[in-house]
């Protein structure tokens, strides 16, 4: 009876395991990549509506800019919204010469919400100069219908070395 009850527990935990949803961590990884993609190509385009695409949207949704001068804090869609159009009606850098590139990404995947750090590395032409600076990105992202989106984004300027 009792080498039965261990055989019936263990039959149920591996079943039950076997049944629970597994992440393949590194499709989602590629996916998040692709919507950070998506949201640099609506900035580069100019397209408020392929960038807000790529957000929940929601009053809960943040983006954070922080410099060495100050701090902006979004907090809502509406907000988030308001801003991104604002400075891609008032923004005249050309953005067909701008390089941003991302990289040392510290994934942190669950079933339908994650969180990302990254480094992005910007390249602006100017004259006969490029400014480069660096930013580290903290992005959480939440999958809605089968599509990761934008949560929340913070943004921090590395300082000058």
């Amino acid at each position: 009876m009792k080498t039965n009850a261990i055989a019936l527990l263990s039959l149920l935990i591996v079943v039950s395991s076997s049944c629970q949803k597994k992440v393949d961590i590194l499709a989602e990884q590629e996916a998040i990549k692709a919507v950070m993609e998506e949201e640099k190509k609506a900035f580069y385009n100019r397209d408020l509506e392929a960038l807000a695409a790529t957000w929940i949207q929601e009053p809960s949704s943040i983006k954070l800019y922080m410099n060495k001068d100050r701090q902006t804090q979004l907090i809502g869609w509406d907000k988030i919204y308001a801003d991104d159009k604002q400075y891609l009606e008032t923004d005249t850098m050309d953005r067909k010469k701008i390089d941003i590139s991302f990289s040392d990404y510290q994934f942190n995947i669950y079933e339908n919400n994650a969180w990302v750090m990254l480094k992005t590395i910007w390249k602006i032409p100017q004259n006969d100069t490029t400014l480069i600076f660096e930013q580290t990105r903290i992005s959480a992202f939440e999958k809605t219908d089968g599509k990761w989106k934008y949560i929340l984004m913070a943004i921090f300027n590395v300082p000058d070395k």
